[in-house]
């Protein structure tokens, strides 16, 4: 007998972390590193969200609340929902959680049994293979391709179709690709769903960090039966990663079940967060507006600096906050993988930036610059990119 579960060896760590650390180590050692590795704001959480979670513990929001949240804050998320995107929820279809990422967990646990098969993106956020092969799923990617703008389309979806299918995972805006999925795709992939009597799960957490003018469509709009979960949190657009604070609007048959996990899980959210969550729903939006008019000039300059830079290929990122670059001329004329030139952009030049295999195997190839950081910094670690590879390629 081992000691430990067999199960948990199907569990794999998010590599953007791992790579944030390997930069830290470099620094302690004293050398200036360029962070462009993480896919966390720069920016402070709003001052009205802090002050909201100060007034909350000094009258005493300290305690346990019920295991879905706190009803004011499902009712003001089931608002934004359809002030937002023009769809009524059911406050008691929305479940609280801790973070966005515990939302995906318990919306896979909740619905996938031994051998079930989930259809995601790859390269893709790594939890959504990693926490379906947990489950006892088997995870089945979906290629996203530069040549077909990193979508997934519904003739693609329904292809990887089979009568194990339990549920389809759709992210749009897109991680790590930047792309953002057109009405047809999301509406057909619904379509695909509801043929085949199997979930759709839509991660929408960095809506709405979408630029060009571009529209968001969330499955929710297209759906005629209650099989879309919507998983989504407030890290990204109101600057609250360490908050910890997210949410799932879940079908009704699974709100009860969802809520047993959770329990077991976590108990319930943090009492005070929950209230801060409640301002940053229903106060201004205007530091969500210019969060993402700087990200949008963010985008922009980073386009710009990267026509300096020979060798590689890239798309115009449409939404989220990171561009996608395609290496496989530079690594295969110096004889490495992504990994191994992430850890030498680190070592010898100063600039972390994400190896695209930590993403998927898909992902193998690109690199993930994150343009969460300032303009200055941003043409300094591309600057960097373009010494290394101009230094690499000469050898």
């Amino acid at each position: 007998m081992t000691r430990t579960s067999s199960r948990v060896y199907k569990i794999t760590q998010e590599g953007a972390f791992a790579v944030l650390a390997k930069a830290r180590e470099v620094e302690a050692k004293g050398k200036n590193v360029i962070h462009m590795e993480i896919g966390e704001p720069d920016f402070d959480t709003p001052e009205n969200i802090k002050r909201a979670a100060i007034e909350a513990l000094t009258k005493g929001a300290t305690h346990y609340t019920p295991t879905p949240g706190i009803p004011e804050l499902r009712k003001a998320i089931a608002e934004r929902i359809s002030t937002d995107l023009g769809v009524n929820v059911d406050w008691k279809n929305v479940l609280v959680t801790l973070g966005c990422k515990e939302a995906i967990f318990a919306s896979i646990m909740s619905i996938v049994d031994d051998g079930d098969e989930v259809i995601y993106p790859n390269p893709g956020y790594p939890a959504y293979e990693s926490i379906t092969a947990y489950a006892g799923g088997k995870p089945v990617p979906l290629r996203l391709s530069e040549s077909n703008e990193f979508r997934m389309t519904p003739e693609e979806v329904n292809e990887l179709m089979t009568s194990r299918t339990k549920a389809i995972i759709i992210n749009s805006p897109h991680n790590p690709c930047g792309s953002v999925l057109r009405k047809e795709d999301v509406k057909g992939i619904v379509e695909v769903a509801e043929d085949r009597n199997a979930f759709v799960i839509s991660d929408e957490i960095y809506y709405p960090i979408l630029f060009d003018g571009l529209k968001h469509y969330s499955p929710l709009s297209f759906a005629k039966k209650d099989n879309v979960i919507l998983v989504d949190g407030f890290s990204k657009r109101y600057a609250m990663t360490g908050w910890r604070l997210g949410y799932v609007v879940a079908p009704s048959d699974l709100v009860e079940p969802m809520t047993k996990l959770l329990n077991n899980l976590t108990s319930c959210p943090n009492q005070f967060v929950q209230y801060a969550g409640i301002e940053a729903l229903r106060g201004p939006q205007d530091s969500v507006k210019q969060m993402v008019k700087a990200y949008e000039e963010r985008r922009n300059a980073v386009m710009e600096k990267l026509k300096e830079i020979e060798n590689i290929t890239y798309l115009r990122p449409q939404g989220a906050f990171y561009a996608f670059i395609n290496v496989q001329k530079i690594l295969s004329r110096v004889g490495m993988n992504s990994e191994q030139l992430v850890a030498r952009l680190i070592e010898d030049y100063g600039v972390a930036v994400l190896h695209g295999s930590s993403m998927g195997a898909y992902g193998e190839g690109f690199i993930r610059i994150s343009f969460a950081n300032s303009v200055e910094n941003l043409i300094e670690g591309i600057s960097r990119l373009k010494r290394a590879f101009n230094n690499m390629l000469r050898r």
